[in-house]
């Protein structure tokens, strides 16, 4: 991750523990889709409890680990909107 925006110079990476609140979007991110995936395949499919607990279970494991940058994308964006100056 670059340290600074190569067009606007906004500063990427602030003071320790900024990213909190990127690893409450990849939670709440991850937590969303587990649920969700998980009773629509309960509710819409006919297979075993078993297998649909496995598949959601790697998903859940495998997920946040490719959403991260994103979530941290997303906390620089509401944190931007919210204070412009940086």
């Amino acid at each position: 991750m670059f340290s600074h925006c190569p067009v606007c110079g906004l500063k990427f990476e602030r003071e320790q523990g900024y990213f909190v609140g990127a690893m409450y979007i990849n939670y709440g991110a991850t937590v969303f889709l587990i649920f969700t995936g998980y009773f629509t395949f309960e509710l819409f499919t006919a297979i075993p409890f078993v297998v649909n607990f496995g598949i959601w279970g790697v998903i859940s494991a495998v997920f946040p680990v490719f959403f991260y940058s994103y979530s941290k994308s997303l906390w620089l964006n509401i944190d931007y909107a919210l204070d412009p100056s940086g």
